[in-house]
């Protein structure tokens, strides 16, 4: 497991691609399969007290960055209908 500061690296790192990603994305069912990969083996990595904060952090990455992507494919609890225009 790693500690905390070490799975906020690689959230800000994962943070910081979206805006890039999401712009040269060449068709939208290209991000899920990606974006849910990209976060498994972060969460893979967190302890069991650090799971609801890391996967807090997906979520509001999803809700700030990729609202308007389709949804079906997604794999963590974010509430698209709370995302907030691009």
């Amino acid at each position: 497991m790693k500690p905390r500061a070490q799975l906020d690296a690689e959230l800000d790192r994962l943070a910081a691609m979206m805006p890039p990603w999401l712009q040269h994305l060449r068709h939208e069912a290209q991000f899920w399969p990606q974006f849910n990969a990209l976060a498994k083996e972060i969460l893979d990595q967190a302890a069991d007290e650090d799971m609801q904060y890391v996967q807090g952090r997906l979520d509001f990455m999803l809700k700030t960055h990729a609202c308007g992507l389709p949804v079906a494919a997604i794999n963590t609890d974010a509430d698209p209908a709370g995302c907030q225009p691009m």
